[in-house]
């Protein structure tokens, strides 16, 4: 009887894959705060800044949850 083992090896696109999201860990900033009178465009439209301050979805449960940010 023959056993055959599957390579533990990642596939290309599995590599890029995780690749991206351990860059996107590296380099999310936990907040962004909008430069007061600097105009953002997206698909959606555009907005103003005003110094709002946008969490990430990690510093927002955490400042939820343990109350610190």
């Amino acid at each position: 009887m023959a056993l055959v083992i599957q390579s533990c090896g990642l596939s290309n696109s599995e590599k890029d894959a995780k690749e991206s999201l351990n860059n996107s860990a590296l380099y999310d900033p936990p907040t962004v705060t909008l430069i007061p009178g600097r105009v953002y465009q997206f698909k959606e439209g555009t907005l103003t800044g005003t110094g709002q301050r946008y969490h990430s979805q990690y510093s927002y449960q955490r400042a939820l949850i343990i109350g610190d940010n």
